[in-house]
C-alpha cells in the first residue's frame, strides 16, 4: 500500500450563509458540517456541467478494486487559523475513566475539537487536563470552549483565532462567542396552477468574520489523467470544478442565494497513516465493501455510528426522484478496514421494474479518508 499523502486543506468562507440539511430533506433542520459524500457528488456534478464526462472522472473510484486519485474529508468548522475535527463517536476514549465520569454532561456539549487537541489525541495523550471548566465563569487553564461548548480548543491556540475573538477581555467569555449562528428564514412557494402561496421556514447557518468550513484532500495520484479526457489531470480537474462550484454554491436553497463561497488553499497537514486491520479514525463517511465486512467493524477498538442518507436526485432529463437510501459510517467513527483504499462508490439511482430510472449513475462516495488511531485508546467495539 502506498503511504497516505499529506492532507491539503481548503478553507471555505460563505458570503450569504448556507443550508446543510441535517437529514437531507427537512428544510427546518440544518447541520454545521458538509459530509464527504455530498462534497464528492457536488464536484462530480459541476465537472459534468462544465463539459467533462462524470463517468470517466469516477471510473477509478468505482473500479472493482478502487484506485482513487484523491480522497476527500468531510467539511468541518474553522475559526481563523484554528481548524476543528469531529469528536470520536465514543468521546470517553479521550479521557481517563475518572475524568470522563467527572465531566459528565460537559462532554455531551462538545461536537468538535481543535487541531492542536486532535494531534495530542493522535499521539496517545489523554486530554483530561485540557478540558474547559464546567463553571462558565471559571478562567480556562489549558483548554477552553467556543460556541457554548460545542467547539473545544487549547488555550495556546487563541492567538490564531480571528481578531474579533481575541478582543475578549476574559478567556472564559469566549465560550459564548459564536463561530456560527443558526436561524430560520421565511420562504414562500407559489402554486403554479392556483397561485396560492405557502410560507415555510428554511434553516440557515451563517459564520462569524474569519470563520467557515474546511475540508481536506489526500492526493494519491494528482497527475493521473482523467480517462477519456484530453489534457486535464485529476489535480487540474479538481481545481476547475472547485472554481466553478464556489459560484454555484453548496447545500440546499441555492436559488435563494445560499451556499456561494470563496476559498483558499492551506499548507499541507501531516497526520498518522492508518494501518490495515488496526483502528483508524474517519475524517469522511465510509461505506465498507462486502469484502471488508465484518472485519472492519468487529476488531477491538471499533466504535461507530451509522448515518442514513436519502434525499432527492434531479436531472435535466426528468422529474425529481428519491435516491436509494444508503447507510454510511459517520465521521469520528473508529473502524479497521483490512486494506486501503477502503470503501466504495455507490450508485443511488432508484430502480423501477428492475431497471434504473435515469440513464447515468448517481454516485455517493463511501471511500474512507482515515488517520491512524493510538492503540492505547482501543476498547471493546461499540456502535450507535
Amino acid at each position: 500500500m502506498a503511504p497516505m499523502p499529506e492532507l491539503v486543506p481548503y478553507h471555505l468562507t460563505f458570503r450569504s450563509g448556507l443550508h446543510l440539511g441535517a437529514h437531507g430533506e427537512n428544510p427546518h433542520k440544518v447541520s454545521v458540517s458538509l459530509p464527504s459524500d455530498s462534497l464528492f457528488a457536488a464536484l462530480l456534478d459541476v465537472f459534468g456541467r462544465a463539459g467533462g464526462d462524470p463517468q470517466s472522472f469516477a471510473a477509478p473510484f468505482d473500479a472493482e478494486s478502487p484506485d482513487p486519485p484523491l480522497l476527500l474529508s468531510s467539511a468541518f468548522p474553522f475559526a481563523g487559523g484554528v481548524r476543528f475535527y469531529p469528536l470520536p463517536v465514543d468521546r470517553r476514549r479521550l479521557f481517563s475513566p475518572e475524568a470522563a465520569q467527572k465531566a459528565g454532561k460537559l462532554l455531551k456539549r462538545i461536537q468538535f475539537l481543535s487541531e492542536g487537541l486532535f494531534r495530542l489525541a493522535l499521539q496517545g495523550q489523554r486530554l483530561d487536563d485540557w478540558l474547559f471548566p464546567p463553571d462558565e465563569a471559571g478562567e480556562p487553564r489549558a483548554g477552553l470552549a467556543l460556541q457554548d461548548g460545542a467547539l473545544w480548543m487549547a488555550r495556546d491556540e487563541v492567538q490564531r483565532l480571528p481578531e474579533g475573538f481575541r478582543k475578549a477581555v476574559k478567556l472564559h467569555a469566549l465560550r459564548h462567542h459564536p463561530v456560527f449562528s443558526l436561524a430560520q428564514t421565511p420562504r414562500v412557494t407559489i402554486d403554479r396552477i392556483t397561485s396560492a402561496s405557502n410560507i415555510f421556514q428554511a434553516g440557515r447557518v451563517t459564520f462569524a468574520q474569519g470563520c467557515g468550513l474546511w475540508f481536506g484532500v489526500a492526493w494519491r495520484q494528482p497527475d493521473r489523467p482523467v480517462a477519456g479526457q484530453e489534457g486535464p489531470t485529476y489535480r487540474q480537474a479538481f481545481s476547475r470544478a472547485l472554481d466553478l462550484l464556489q459560484h454555484d454554491g453548496l447545500g440546499g436553497e441555492r436559488s435563494a442565494g445560499y451556499g456561494a463561497f470563496g476559498f483558499t488553499e492551506g499548507q499541507a497537514i501531516s497526520l498518522p497513516e492508518p494501518l490495515p486491520g488496526a483502528a483508524a479514525f474517519l475524517l469522511s463517511r465510509y461505506h465498507p465493501r462486502p469484502a471488508e465486512l465484518p472485519a472492519a467493524l468487529s476488531v477491538p477498538g471499533a466504535a461507530y455510528q451509522l448515518v442514513f442518507v436519502g434525499g432527492w436526485l434531479r436531472t435535466p432529463s426528468g422529474p425529481a426522484q428519491r435516491r436509494k437510501r444508503l447507510a454510511l459510517l459517520a465521521e469520528g467513527s473508529l473502524a479497521a478496514p483490512p486494506a486501503y483504499p477502503a470503501g466504495d462508490l455507490v450508485d443511488v439511482r432508484p430502480e423501477y421494474g428492475g431497471a434504473p430510472s435515469v440513464p447515468h449513475p448517481v454516485y455517493r462516495s463511501g471511500l474512507a479518508l482515515a488517520v491512524g488511531w493510538p492503540a492505547e485508546f482501543s476498547q471493546e467495539a461499540k456502535h450507535a
